[in-house]
């Protein structure tokens, strides 16, 4: 009797693990590729020089690892220079699209590090300002149309101070595409 005891509190304990399991999410916070960073008036994700993206820059030589001194740079650059660089308010026309230097710290960052040909770093700095992409920010870049000023991006080259590349998204409905899933081998084609 007791060893049925036994086997039937150990099922009970498998049951309940098997249950916790499956409501955790798939993808658990990993500092393997992305650090979380924290400043006055800002919040996001910086992304390793190791973390895989199609992301590139002009004449790109090779990637680096942002410290927080850098992300403290590049943000006290956007906040000095936006403003300028936003002159036209492209797609920023109403109250849902509103003024991205007007509303910075209502943003979440992702930053990702380049070096170019020239040996200067340059940031690329992804904003986005809608809740419903929070949780995929830590893995992700994620690729999202329409939105308009909601999710923008900028280049920020911290060697020589300036901002280029200002990109805002296009007014219309949000549209989330999912990244590819890149192959970890390389398929090579068979002769026929």
């Amino acid at each position: 009797m007791a060893h049925y005891i036994k086997i039937a509190a150990i099922a009970l304990m498998l049951i309940s693990l098997s249950a916790q399991a499956q409501k955790r999410p798939q993808q658990q916070p990993s500092a393997k590729y992305a650090a979380v960073v924290q400043g006055v008036n800002y919040e996001g994700y910086a992304f390793n020089e190791d973390f895989e993206t199609d992301i590139t820059v002009e004449n790109m030589a090779g990637r680096f690892t942002l410290t927080p001194a850098e992300i403290d740079t590049v943000e006290r650059l956007i906040k000095k220079k936006i403003a300028k660089m936003n002159h036209t308010h492209e797609h920023q026309p109403n109250k849902e699209c509103q003024l991205i230097d007007e509303h910075l710290d209502k943003y979440k960052r992702q930053y990702i590090g380049f070096i170019n040909e020239d040996g200067d770093k340059v940031v690329w700095v992804n904003f986005l300002r809608d809740r419903r992409f929070d949780k995929l920010l830590l893995y992700e870049i994620p690729n999202i149309t329409g939105g308009c000023s909601n999710f923008f991006h900028v280049k920020v080259n911290i060697d020589h101070h300036y901002l280029y590349g200002l990109e805002v998204n296009d007014d219309g409905e949000v549209v989330y595409t999912k990244p590819a899933i890149k192959r970890k081998y390389r398929r090579v084609s068979k002769p026929k």
